[in-house]
C-alpha cells in the first residue's frame, strides 16, 4: 500500500512541455507534420500549406490558409494536449471574401467543442467564443460595456500581429501586440484538449512562430483507470 501511495504522489505531479514551430523545416507546397485539418460546413475543404514569405517574422516559411473557397476551418496541432497552457502565434490576414477573420483555438475536443479567439479585419474586433455541441457562444470580457462580443481593435490586412492567450481553469487572459488586452472567465470546457489555428470561410491568412507551453496532470478519475488495469 505504501508503494502505491508513493506512485500516486509521483503521478499527480504536473508535467510541462513547450513546443515552438516556425515552419521553416517544411518544404513549401507541403503540409507540416503533426497538423490536421477539420472544416465546418465546407463542400470544398480549405487548403492549408507551407508557403514562402520573405517578410515573415521568422523567414522564410509560414503556414497559410490559401484557398478562398470552403467553410470555416480549424487546423489543429496534434502533438500538444493540455487543459492549462500558454499559446501564442504571429498572424497576417492577407485577403479573401466575406468577413476576413482568423483565430486561434484551445481545449479543442472536436470540430464542435473548443474555445476560439478570433480577429476580424472587417469588424476591427477581437472576441472570445466557446463552441460547444456545435453552438457558438460569445464570452463576456473584462472592461467591456458593449453588447457586442469582445473589444474593438484595429486589424489591418497584410500586417503582421502577435497574439497570445493564457488559460488556466476558468480564467483566460488575452494579450495582443505584446500587451494585455482583456481577461475572461468561463467554465464551459474544462477538459484538456489540443490547440490550433482557425479561419472563417473565405479568409486567406498566414501564421508563423506558433508556440504552446502546456501543463498537464492526471485527474483522480484517470488515476483510478490506470490502477484498475
Amino acid at each position: 500500500m505504501r508503494i502505491v501511495t508513493v506512485l500516486l504522489g509521483l503521478l499527480v505531479l504536473p508535467s510541462f512541455g513547450n513546443d515552438s514551430v516556425n515552419f521553416d523545416s517544411s518544404k513549401p507546397g507541403t503540409t507540416p507534420p503533426y497538423w490536421s485539418l477539420t472544416a465546418t460546413h465546407a463542400a470544398v475543404p480549405p487548403r492549408w500549406e507551407v508557403i514562402r514569405d520573405p517578410r515573415a517574422p521568422t523567414r522564410q516559411n509560414v503556414l497559410a490558409q490559401v484557398s478562398p473557397a470552403g467553410g470555416d476551418s480549424e487546423y489543429i496541432y496534434d502533438r500538444a494536449l493540455c487543459a492549462d497552457g500558454d499559446l501564442s502565434v504571429k498572424f497576417k490576414i492577407t485577403g479573401g471574401k466575406g468577413d476576413r477573420t482568423a483565430g486561434i483555438v484551445w481545449r479543442y475536443q472536436d470540430e464542435n467543442n473548443y474555445y476560439l479567439l478570433d480577429f476580424s479585419a472587417d469588424e476591427n474586433r477581437i472576441a472570445i467564443y466557446r463552441v460547444q455541441n456545435g453552438q457558438i457562444r460569445p464570452i463576456p470580457v473584462s472592461g467591456s460595456k458593449s453588447p457586442l462580443p469582445g473589444v474593438k481593435h484595429e486589424i489591418h490586412v497584410n500586417q503582421w500581429y502577435v497574439a497570445r492567450v493564457t488559460f488556466q481553469g476558468s480564467k483566460v487572459r488575452v494579450s495582443f501586440g505584446n500587451r494585455r488586452l482583456f481577461d475572461a472567465v468561463d467554465n464551459g470546457i474544462q477538459a484538456q484538449g489540443k490547440t490550433g489555428l482557425w479561419t472563417k470561410a473565405g479568409t486567406i491568412a498566414e501564421f508563423d512562430d506558433y508556440r504552446v507551453a502546456r501543463k498537464a496532470s492526471f485527474s483522480r478519475f484517470e488515476l483510478s483507470r490506470i490502477f484498475r488495469r
